[in-house]
Order: C-alpha cells, then structure tokens, then sequence
C-alpha cells in the first residue's frame, strides 16, 4: 500500500495557527476569570471546534492498494478502482475538495456509467501520478 498525504498551503496552516490562536486565548481568559466553570457550554464548543478545525491536517491522506484509490478526509471516503479513472490534470480550481492546497490535480473517473471528478493535493504530485499510471497504463 502506498499512502501520500495532503500538501498544505501556508495560508491554511496560517489560518488555523492564528483562529486556534484566538480560541485558546478566549479559553485562557475564561480560565482567568473563573468563568470556565460557569460556561462549560463554551469551553466545549471551543474546544470541539479546535478539534474540528486541525481534523483535516490529521485526517487527509491518499492511498493506493490493491488497484484501488482511497481518498480519506475527516470522516468522508472515496473509493476510486483505479481502472476507472480516465485522466489525471493539474488544476488550481478552489472547489470544495479533499485537498489542503491549491496545486491540486484533478482525476476524472467513471462511476455507474457517470463521468466524475475529484480534486486532490499529493504533497508529491509525480510519485502519486507514477503510482497509478504503475496500477492503470492507459492513463
């Protein structure tokens, strides 16, 4: 099996650095003054939203076994039979996707007769692309 993970842009680490900055301050200060404890409601929404926002930069990876693409990110999954996919291009297209940078590429495959497509962002796009054009030739 072979696994890449996401390539991140630095303003993406930037923002989330910067918003879990501002909530762990607020979290702080509510520590300060006592109001943690009166507040618990806002404590966990705090904390479950700094959880929520750093799931992707855990959670995104690639992986390809057994001629099968899987694409995992926080708690979706796409199963892509590699023998399906019919074209790998680079894209800079900002969609809603499994991908934390915008040097994507974007995979076109067919699923249940229907053209598709899904964006991703290999940390090394060439060694990702060489490992299912090894899977399926014809791409």
């Amino acid at each position: 099996m072979q696994k890449f993970h996401s390539k991140i842009d630095w303003w993406v680490l930037g923002f989330l650095i910067a918003m879990t900055g501002l909530l762990v301050q607020l979290l702080l200060t509510m520590y300060a003054k006592g109001t943690m404890v009166e507040y618990p409601e806002h404590t966990t929404v705090y904390l479950l939203t700094i959880a929520v926002m750093w799931w992707p930069v855990l959670n995104t990876r690639y992986s390809i076994q057994n001629d099968i693409l899987t694409i995992r990110c926080m708690f979706f999954k796409w199963v892509i039979p590699l023998s399906t996919i019919q074209q790998i291009s680079k894209t800079n297209n900002s969609i809603s996707s499994p991908a934390l940078s915008l040097d994507r590429l974007q995979i076109r495959y067919l699923k249940d007769g229907k053209a598709k497509q899904i964006l991703v962002s290999p940390r090394n796009p060439q060694l990702f692309c060489q490992a299912v054009q090894r899977q399926n030739a014809q791409i």
